[in-house]
């Protein structure tokens, strides 16, 4: 293993990462899946679209992660690639820890599904959280005439797709508003989400403030 506690002086394994490249302004996703001696091995870096990121050799990444005491960078260098595709880095620093509100929101655009009375809905998410989501989803002919829309507070089974993982839960009603567009959207909460669930979704909002951040955008939500 690394040297030093784990989730407090390195990203621990199955972390989720943001991970931003030294002089680039777009951060990735990614997760640690395993450790040795010197070097973390992770999963291919994700760009906000899905996109594997182009591995570099020296390249140097600072990596974020949601540590047990809040959270926490890194910086490392990249120094190979694996057989099975993991990065392997090698930490070249000591932690350090960062300021971040709990519970905050970003928008990101990810691929989504929800299962309610015998039908599946497919749209996208236009904020996301570790409390929950806000998502649009496409029209079903039926919803709203035949097929009544969920009452606020039912509970529905729910597949969001994070690139590199896939988070199958379930989700509480909160609201629906409809829109100009005459789509609506839903406003739902997360029901017992696991902790490695809410860490890989905390790594995918701050990747995306981040993105905000560097394209000028200094205020979200």
């Amino acid at each position: 293993m690394v040297a030093g506690t784990p989730n407090v002086d390195f990203p621990a394994d199955t972390t989720a990462l943001s991970v931003l490249p030294l002089g680039q302004d777009e951060a990735l996703t990614s997760r640690v899946r395993r450790s040795s001696d010197t070097l973390l091995h992770v999963s291919h870096p994700r760009d906000p679209r899905g996109d594997g990121a182009e591995f570099v050799l020296r390249d140097m990444l600072e990596l974020s992660w949601q540590a047990d005491d809040g959270l926490r960078s890194i910086p490392t260098e990249a120094v190979g690639v694996t057989d099975d595709g993991l990065w392997k880095l090698k930490i070249t620093g000591t932690a350090s820890r960062l300021q971040r509100r709990d519970a905050v929101r970003a928008p990101i655009g990810l691929p989504v599904t929800l299962a309610y009375d015998g039908i599946t809905l497919t749209g996208s998410t236009v904020d996301l959280s570790e409390g929950g989501l806000l998502a649009v989803f496409r029209g079903y002919a039926d919803l709203g005439v035949g097929t009544p829309f969920p009452k606020r507070g039912q509970v529905m089974p729910l597949r969001l797709d994070l690139w590199s993982d896939e988070l199958v839960t379930d989700v509480q009603m909160v609201r629906r508003r409809p829109r100009h567009d005459q789509l609506h959207e839903w406003s739902l909460a997360f029901v017992g989400l696991p902790e490695p669930a809410a860490d890989l979704i905390r790594s995918h909002v701050f990747t995306a403030l981040r993105n905000a951040r560097a394209r000028g955008i200094s205020t979200l939500y």
